[in-house]
């Protein structure tokens, strides 16, 4: 119970100190440009995410962390069981990211007012319309210098299994060509969504080496989704028998 209280105490003081951030170097404040906005949320963002690791004494093991790139702009694709990983992923990924998420988490309290500022882009994949246009928007973004992040599972999964990755969502790399950074999560979901409180856990994070998009051809781009899923599941796979 302490964690929680602890974590919760860190949003709500993030959210007061950000908020005349937010409103000064939010998306969409045409004072400053995109990237010198999203580095200054970026930045406070890092901090509240340090808090709440602290906060949730969490112990945190990270493998392969010399594959992360010097410079974006990436597509950083990762399992997801757990509002953690984006935790873990702002503290651990020095340049400014924006994640492509679903359309609920615009209403998740304190946690959208960073996703705002951020610029983030929410998908709703129930319709294609928009899908399509959240996913052109995120090509936009990677041509103009922009790393994203993407679970492409689109939900949460708990546990050592793995939802199938979404197809389309790959179109941010093959019409781009930008560099994925494939990355594994374990045990995040037993930090909080397990027991519905936050708990004290050792969580496990592995980076795989970069997989380039830049030359696939044709045949190519279509096996790169399944490519990069079953990367995804090796890594998380690796973290499995490190355990055992």
């Amino acid at each position: 119970m302490l964690e929680s209280t602890r974590v919760l105490g860190a949003m709500v003081k993030m959210d007061i100190i950000g908020r005349k951030a937010r409103k000064e170097y939010g998306y969409g404040n045409k004072k400053h440009d995109v990237k010198t906005s999203r580095e200054k949320i970026y930045h406070l963002m890092k901090q509240l995410t340090r808090d709440m690791i602290k906060g949730a004494s969490m112990e945190i093991s990270i493998k392969g962390e010399e594959n992360l790139p010097k410079q974006g702009p990436a597509l950083y694709v990762a399992n997801h069981s757990s509002i953690f990983d984006t935790v873990l992923l702002v503290n651990t990924i020095k340049e400014p990211c924006i994640f492509i998420g679903k359309k609920e988490v615009a209403k998740m309290p304190l946690i959208n007012k960073w996703f705002d500022a951020l610029g983030c882009i929410y998908i709703d994949r129930e319709d294609k319309r928009q899908s399509l246009e959240c996913i052109l928007k995120g090509i936009s973004e990677l041509k103009s210098g922009q790393s994203i992040i993407l679970f492409p599972e689109g939900t949460r999964t708990m546990g050592d299994e793995m939802k199938p990755f979404k197809e389309g969502s790959f179109r941010l790399a093959t019409k781009t060509g930008v560099p994925i950074v494939p990355i594994a999560f374990r045990h995040t979901d037993k930090v909080f969504e397990e027991y519905k409180r936050v708990k004290k856990t050792k969580v496990q994070m592995n980076i795989g080496p970069i997989i380039e998009t830049k030359h696939l051809d044709k045949e190519g781009q279509q096996k790169l989704p399944k490519q990069v899923e079953e990367c995804v599941k090796g890594l998380l796979q690796e973290l499995i028998e490190q355990e055992k």
